[in-house]
């Protein structure tokens, strides 16, 4: 997949599961897409277990308010 099918598989997903959490669309769209496109999502901190967005990550939940107007909650 490349990174448009991916925002747009993310946000088709997001949608029909009425997601409001960038860490529950995220669960979802891992076990959706190829393992080897999971690659391209950031992974925890070894040691903090802290998430950081990555550009692919930024892009999809900007993409997700631009297309359905839910902001997404992002743990901080």
């Amino acid at each position: 997949m490349n990174v448009d099918e991916i925002i747009n598989a993310a946000i088709d997903l997001g949608t029909k599961c009425d997601i409001e959490s960038w860490i529950d669309l995220k669960k979802i769209v891992l076990i959706s897409i190829p393992s080897k496109d999971r690659s391209l999502f950031s992974t925890r901190d070894p040691k903090t277990k802290e998430q950081s967005l990555n550009q692919l990550e930024h892009a999809i939940i900007s993409s997700y308010e631009e297309r359905t107007g839910i902001k997404l909650r992002i743990a901080e």
